[in-house]
């Protein structure tokens, strides 16, 4: 499931760069947004209480908490941010007036929302999936370079449209360049057909194919975009979550973190929920009665995609993994920005038999514009009253229409302008001319492609990353036994294998693990992973959550893994095979200093000697 990393920092370059077609490059000053696109058309949760091993606690304990910042696969998540938003549930807003006040009438202190502008998550939910808020990321060099790479490593089928698209509006700068140069044209005395205007160049049909392929990418890239970032933050924080190293600033705002499951069955009439978490009903408001044996979508609401929707149907339908950040409605009516995970559990002859559905509430990121600096600039031009100027339109803020035909040039079209630029008005070219022409050839970058590899394959078989790429699903006890894995964990034999035999080291955690299945408990655990049998096993942590049944019975457990960042893999000495005897024979025979050699022969025979050869090292 979604990789762990945040925005892309220095991403590889995308591939059409060497086909000789580039993305427009504007220069950025100040805070002035530049248009290159189209002008826009258009009860709180209550805790999740976890029984722990002794040891884990006292592991969580005395563990060093790490920096609130982690760098990952894509880039770096600077900060984590709230994923929630704390100010809209609970008794934020309702403190009592602490002075009497004779000429006032108010039992409530006034709230700092009061004095702003009321905060609007469907508001903000409408900006940052809007065309305007892709202007904002098309106008800035650097995040137009990032959606790209994205668009490159994880969605290279939408490559032909943004290629297209760019050619349109390169088109379409062309023709502001001839319709400023038809401006320029002045008469000349004596010859009357110069005095008659020209009209300007129009072409509707081109401008609207460029609205088009624009509404193509805000209305399917740029929500995966989206999702893809905020993916990073909530990886990093759900990990820092299990583990216990999540600062105390935070925890509030995370309330149910990889605690929020639901169980489809694509089988039945409407793929309804047939098992679902508490932390679920919590977070939806929703009680087992209602929310079980019904579709997922009474979540949905007024702000609700339908482009979300429909996603989400087709990839149930294609039996594929998916995610997705849209706006869902608990029973009260509040809105909440849901990022939803949804994966195909096949069984040992990979038909598909369920859905699992994992859901995160991310409102607080979208309030806090978390790893999106383009919302945060979108935002900043309302409250300045401004609106992104019309592609159509030669910004005024630019030199000339040529400058801006220039921005859309790429590297091919820019060769050419070196060579060939000015000839008409120059007698001749010499060797200096040539000599520079060569000089300013771009430089080369020469890059290993099997660097990156493994990420772009992953990334393009469209599975999720991150945190639940490491899941597994065991029936309820006594029985625990692995009915279905993530791929990552699909190895030979696991499944309706012992979950308990996975679990190595103390005794104690594996009694304490049994109890906790038994009782029905929420249980985090810090375990020694054992892959295969006969080995040490690794340090892993495993975040176990019941799904409930119509009945209020426990019908399937949620086993998050995840990786122990801090464990320190340990080699251990692999014992020498055994000697044969005529060898040893001949050995004491040759040996120059028989009593030293009779000692080594009885270390030999007592298993107490170990090589110390390189090649029989094992890691563990």
């Amino acid at each position: 499931m979604p990789s762990v990393n945040g925005a892309l920092n220095t991403p590889a370059p995308p591939w059409w760069t060497s086909m000789s077609v580039q993305p427009p490059s504007r220069k950025h000053n100040g805070s002035d947004v530049q248009s290159q696109i189209p002008e826009q058309i258009e009860d709180k949760p209550a805790r999740n209480l976890h029984q722990q091993s002794h040891s884990t606690a006292h592991d969580s304990m005395t563990r060093s908490r790490s920096d609130n910042s982690q760098s990952g696969m894509n880039g770096t998540v600077k900060e984590l941010a709230p994923l929630q938003d704390q100010d809209g549930v609970g008794g934020a807003g309702y403190d009592p007036v602490s002075e009497d006040n004779p000429s006032s009438y108010d039992l409530l202190a006034p709230t700092e929302e009061e004095q702003k502008k009321e905060y609007s998550l469907e508001k903000r939910s409408q900006l940052l999936f809007s065309r305007e808020h892709l202007q904002v990321i098309f106008n800035d060099p650097s995040l137009l370079f990032k959606f790209t790479a994205f668009l490159t490593s994880q969605r290279p089928q939408s490559l032909p449209i943004l290629v297209y698209y760019l050619d349109t509006l390169k088109a379409i700068r062309a023709i502001h360049y001839a319709n400023a140069i038809l401006e320029g044209l002045d008469a000349v005395k004596g010859h009357d057909f110069t005095s008659q205007p020209v009209e300007k160049t129009t072409h509707p049909l081109l401008e609207q194919r460029a609205n088009e392929a624009f509404d193509v990418l805000a209305r399917e890239d740029l929500p995966a975009y989206i999702t893809s970032l905020y993916i990073s933050v909530v990886t990093l924080s759900i990990t820092k979550r299990v583990t216990g190293s999540l600062p105390p600033h935070l925890r509030e705002a995370s309330e149910g973190l990889a605690e929020v499951f639901c169980l489809t069955d694509p089988s039945r009439p409407d793929n309804p929920i047939v098992f679902a978490s508490e932390e679920f009903n919590r977070t939806t408001q929703y009680g087992m009665t209602y929310a079980l044996g019904r579709n997922c979508r009474f979540l949905q609401g007024p702000g609700t995609s339908p482009d979300s929707t429909r996603r989400i149907r087709d990839s149930v339908k294609e039996g594929r993994h998916h995610q997705e950040v849209f706006l869902n409605y608990r029973r009260d009516g509040s809105p909440f920005m849901n990022l939803l995970m949804t994966a195909p559990l096949c069984d040992s002859r990979g038909k598909i038999r369920y859905f699992i559905g994992a859901q995160v509430d991310v409102s607080g990121l979208v309030k806090e514009c978390a790893e999106l600096e383009s919302l945060q600039r979108l935002l900043e031009l309302h409250e300045k009253g401004n609106t992104a100027p019309n592609v159509h339109r030669p910004s005024p803020e630019k030199k000339d229409e040529f400058q801006e035909l220039c921005e859309m040039l790429n590297m091919s079209e820019l060769s050419t302008v070196r060579k060939h630029g000015g000839k008409m008005h120059s007698d001749s070219q010499d060797d200096s001319d040539t000599q520079s022409i060569h000089s300013q050839q771009p430089r080369l970058l020469l890059k290993d492609p099997y660097d990156n590899v493994n990420v772009v394959a992953a990334r393009a078989s469209g599975k999720l990353g991150g945190i639940y790429q490491n899941y597994l699903l065991v029936r309820p006890h006594p029985s625990l036994r692995i009915l279905f894995a993530s791929p990552s964990q699909r190895v030979p034999g696991i499944l309706q294998s012992a979950f308990l035999d996975r679990i190595g080291g103390s005794p104690r955690v594996r009694e304490e693990l049994t109890a906790a299945f038994a009782d029905g408990r929420g249980v985090t655990a810090k375990v020694r992973w054992l892959s295969r049998s006969q080995e040490e096993g690794r340090s892993r942590w495993i975040h176990c959550t019941p799904l409930v049944g119509i009945n209020g019975q426990i019908g399937v457990w949620m086993v998050v893994i995840v990786d122990d960042e801090r464990a320190v893999v340990t080699r251990n000495w692999k014992p020498a095979p055994p000697v044969a005897s005529s060898i040893t024979r001949s050995t004491r025979s040759r040996s120059i200093n028989g009593r030293g050699q009779q000692s080594i022969d009885a270390s030999m025979r007592n298993g107490s000697f170990r090589s110390e050869s390189p090649s029989s090292l094992r890691i563990s």
